[in-house]
């Protein structure tokens, strides 16, 4: 997630979902997990920072669903690989549904899932001085 585009270019940030697991791009197993739908929040949010009054910006990002994709492979993933693999991410119990169409571009057979409650990004930034705040 923290390779993605910014929120304010939601086609860019799309397709970098569609492309990149959270396996990481050098993932070499046969199972690999996207991201499908997030919901995003951003605000400003005033700080005192050392004494002087500043602005804050602050990202969360929930995803709401998953894909879990047998990759380059047309017929779902045999149940106890895909039992074994969705523990490692600490999902085995999540259910799963398989769809007709492949992943993204032929990338294989894909069966979604709701994402966890606790799977939250959370970012911050300093905002830059205006100049009438230097002053």
């Amino acid at each position: 997630m923290d390779r993605a585009p910014a929120l304010i270019f939601p086609r860019a940030r799309a397709l970098y979902f569609n492309k990149y697991p959270l396996d990481g791009p050098d993932a070499t197993g046969s199972l690999r997990l996207f991201i499908r739908q997030e919901d995003a929040d951003e605000q400003i949010e005033p700080r005192i920072i050392e004494g002087v009054p500043r602005r804050m910006a602050v990202v969360k990002v929930r995803a709401r669903s998953m894909a879990v994709v047998h990759w380059q492979q047309s017929a779902a993933a045999d149940p106890e690989e895909l039992a074994a693999y969705l523990t490692t991410w600490g999902l085995q119990e999540q259910t799963l549904t398989a769809q007709a169409e492949p992943w993204f571009r032929d990338g294989g057979h894909q069966q979604w899932l709701h994402a966890p409650d606790g799977l939250l990004w959370h970012r911050e930034a300093l905002m830059p001085e205006r100049p009438d705040e230097t002053s």
